[in-house]
C-alpha cells in the first residue's frame, strides 16, 4: 500500500510544480449614462411665515395657516400634499422677533387644477417658492434604471476598447458601483405672492447614472 501511495505522489508533484499563477491586470473605469424623460407632474411649493417677538405666536399662526392650506388642498381631486420643512429661528442676531415657517408641497398631473389651487392658497397668505413641472418619484426610477443600463453598456465598451488595446481580454468585473446624478431643487423664497402659468409642454429633464468598476482583464 505504501508503493501505491508513493507512486500517485509522484504522479501528482511533477504537476504542481508546473502550475503557474495567472497574471491579471486591474483596470480602473467609470461611465455615464443619461436619457431624458418628459416630467408628468407639476409640483408648487408654497411657504406659510410669520414673525413674532415671541416664538410660540409665530407657530401658532403658521400652524393655523398651515391647517388652511391642507384642508384646502384635500378638498382638491388628483392633488398630493404635504407638508415639509418646518422651522423656528431668531429674524435678528438680537432674538428680538422669531420667523416660523413650512412649506406645503403639491403634486398633480393637471395644471391647471393644481394651478388654481395654487392661488387660492396665496390668497390665503401662502408665498409661492417655486412651480414648475417635475418627473414623478415613480416615472424618474424608470428612467434612472435606464440610464443604468446605458451607463453599464459604455463601461462594457470602454473596458473592451482598453483591453483590446493592451492585447488583453476582460475576463469580469468586480466592486461595480452605481450613483445617480441627482440635481438640486433648492429655490429661494419669493418675497410675494405671484402668478405663474405652468408651461404648456413640460421641458424633457436628463435623469443621469453614473457607474463604476475594476475590470479584470487577463492575456
Amino acid at each position: 500500500m505504501n508503493r501505491s501511495w508513493m507512486v500517485a505522489l509522484a504522479v501528482v508533484l511533477p504537476g504542481l510544480a508546473q502550475a503557474q499563477p495567472v497574471a491579471e491586470t486591474l483596470l480602473h473605469l467609470s461611465a455615464d449614462g443619461s436619457v431624458q424623460a418628459a416630467p408628468d407632474q407639476l409640483v408648487a411649493d408654497l411657504v406659510a411665515q410669520d414673525t413674532s417677538p415671541i416664538a410660540a405666536d409665530a407657530q401658532r399662526r403658521v400652524n393655523a395657516l398651515v391647517a388652511q392650506g391642507m384642508q384646502a388642498a384635500r378638498a382638491a381631486a388628483g392633488i398630493d400634499t404635504r407638508a415639509v420643512g418646518y422651522q423656528v429661528a431668531p429674524a435678528d442676531e438680537k432674538r428680538t422677533q422669531w420667523l416660523a415657517q413650512q412649506t406645503l408641497e403639491l403634486r398633480g398631473s393637471d395644471g391647471p387644477a393644481l394651478l388654481d389651487l395654487t392661488n387660492r392658497l396665496q390668497r390665503l397668505g401662502f408665498v409661492t417658492a417655486s412651480l414648475d413641472w417635475r418627473l414623478s418619484p415613480a416615472l424618474r426610477r424608470r428612467a434612472y434604471a435606464r440610464a443604468t443600463t446605458a451607463a453599464l453598456q459604455a463601461l462594457q465598451e470602454q473596458a473592451a476598447s482598453a483591453a483590446a488595446t493592451l492585447g488583453l481580454h476582460v475576463d469580469h468585473l468586480k466592486d461595480v458601483q452605481l450613483q445617480q446624478q441627482m440635481v438640486g431643487e433648492l429655490r429661494p423664497v419669493l418675497s410675494m405672492a405671484v402668478r405663474i402659468a405652468p408651461q404648456a409642454t413640460a421641458a424633457p429633464e436628463d435623469v443621469t447614472a453614473r457607474v463604476s468598476a475594476e475590470v479584470v482583464l487577463l492575456r
